[in-house]
């Protein structure tokens, strides 16, 4: 087959735009680079604002998990004032966070990556009364009729490729996938009684939650997460499962570099014992968390400052971009600048963040038996081990595996919250102070950093997201990214349809919107 170059520009069903090329060597990858190619610079932008405008405009780096940088840029700002939230305060932030993350995942699967396992053209051969799947196939035969140049967009057309065979699983995952967007606005529904609204929610802030508890408010957010408990206890989680039976293969397609960093998430009322715990996995060991190890580098990126490697957070005040003279003359080089993304780094390894790390550091710390019982069971089931869960599925698995254990606590949660008692404490804004907030995104570890001048407005910020450890370029070393590593060594059936690549990239969940923040 000889040396070929395969180029997915842009890849579909994902947030932002990401780029990648691919060389490939008789069948299989020798060579990844993924492209963040576009650039925004929202977190120096910040500077010379009042310190909570933070919590309002990071929210703007993605319209898919806001959430998180709500969560991230209040925690931050308790961090530099010295306070946590009070019991309502902290109970209902995690009811909040709690729920979009819920719906995120559901979305990820069922609208963005299901595509890529279930055949939608199979609906073609159903012969059942279910009316939801009737209508699906009532509209596919019209669709394929019609004089369309794309009939059955975003469905078609999609690469040549092996989808599951199994008409039960197809017809059942088009079931639920009709479904599962019903939950998806109970879900949002639930984000909005405490949030006010989703998405960019508006009351979640350092000091707590400024919505008052009433019963009215408690009730409804039970009702809308109960409706959605049964759906990912068992649709959700059954489909993961039948899609692993149609493809075992992919529990070894897509393996990174095997080391994992996660940060602490959903803590209880007393801002304590978190649901996940934080920390690092590397070589198979587990160590608890320790920041001052994190920097990034900037070398393959499309910037000029200096220094351009082991920087950590809050060391620079600025980053400038390359022009578009410096832009045209890297792309002439072997070996020049490529993404807009930089490359973070943890104690020099490449970290994976993301699902998989938020499972693993949770069961290997020993700290949440619920999760190690579920985690057990599933593997049994399945015959897997963790060496397993670094993969496109055991990433699919891991994503199932969190919400179901995240939708148990929400429903904890609401029970232990107060009524018609204040969720927020105020407190001035701290002047020449530093503080740090660490929770998990959908997609993984996400921190936030804030620097205070002596006015009490913001003199530095800095955010390190999911993806930008995910979608990394090379580091100063040469490393390639956590992404491009899953990528080399990949067999490639087809290079005319090289769905094996969308698969791995899906996986991961990229949101470029956040990496190129």
């Amino acid at each position: 087959m000889g040396v070929q170059k395969i180029t997915i520009d842009p890849l579909t069903r994902i947030e932002g735009h990401l780029k990648f090329v691919t060389k490939v060597e008789n069948g299989v990858v020798t060579e990844a680079k993924c492209s963040a190619d576009m650039y925004r610079g929202i977190e120096k932008a910040l500077i010379g604002y009042d310190a909570r405008v933070a919590q309002q405009v990071t929210q703007r780096v993605c319209g898919v998990c806001p959430y998180a940088h709500a969560e991230a840029a209040s925690l931050a700002l308790e961090n530099a004032m010295g306070i946590k939230p009070n019991h309502n305060g902290q109970l209902l932030r995690n009811m909040t966070v709690g729920a979009y993350q819920l719906q995120d995942h559901l979305l990820h699967f069922y609208v963005l990556s299901a595509l890529d396992f279930i055949d939608i053209t199979a609906v073609l051969k159903y012969e059942g009364d279910d009316e939801s799947v009737l209508s699906v196939k009532n509209w596919v035969q019209n669709e394929l009729k019609s004089s369309k140049i794309f009939p059955a967009a975003p469905f078609l057309p999609r690469y040549e490729a092996m989808y599951a065979k199994s008409n039960t699983t197809n017809f059942t995952a088009i079931k639920n996938y009709l479904e599962a967007i019903k939950v998806m606005a109970d879900l949002t529904k639930a984000v909005a009684v405490f949030g006010a609204k989703a998405p960019h929610s508006v009351t979640l802030e350092a000091g707590g939650v400024t919505t008052i508890p009433t019963v009215e408010k408690l009730a409804k957010y039970r009702s809308l997460v109960m409706s959605a408990r049964k759906f990912i206890k068992n649709n959700y989680i059954n489909d993961i499962i039948a899609v692993a039976k149609e493809f075992p293969d992919y529990f070894k397609i897509g393996a990174g570099y095997g080391n994992y960093l996660s940060y602490p998430y959903l803590p209880d009322e007393n801002g304590e014992n978190h649901l996940f715990i934080g920390g690092s996995t590397i070589g198979d060991k587990y160590e608890e968390l320790d920041l001052k190890h994190i920097f990034e580098d900037h070398k393959y990126s499309y910037y000029k400052s200096t220094p351009d490697s082991n920087v950590r957070p809050l060391d620079s005040t600025v980053l400038t971009p390359i022009n578009y003279e410096e832009f045209k003359k890297e792309h002439t080089k072997e070996d020049g600048k490529y993404s807009w993304s930089r490359a973070p780094r943890y104690k020099g390894e490449i970290m994976e963040v993301g699902p998989v790390a938020r499972v693993i550091n949770t069961y290997k710390s020993g700290k949440n038996k619920k999760l190690n019982a579920l985690v057990d069971s599933i593997n049994s089931k399945l015959n897997l081990t963790f060496k397993d869960y670094n993969s496109v599925l055991g990433r699919h698995l891991c994503r199932a595996i969190a919400s179901s254990i995240i939708i148990d606590k929400m429903l904890e949660d609401i029970e232990k919250v107060v009524p018609d008692q204040l969720a927020f404490v105020e407190r001035a804004v701290p002047k020449n102070a530093v503080g740090f907030g660490l929770t998990e995104a959908t997609r993984g570890a996400l921190a936030h950093w804030i620097e205070t001048d002596e006015n009490g407005l913001i003199k530095n910020y800095d955010m390190i997201v999911p993806t930008t450890w995910n979608i990394s370029p090379k580091d100063a070393k040469g490393t390639p990214g956590v992404v491009e590593k899953m990528l080399i060594g990949t067999k490639i059936k087809d290079p005319e349809n090289p769905i094996e690549l969308a698969r791995i990239v899906r996986s991961t969940d990229p949101c470029l919107a956040c990496s190129v923040h």
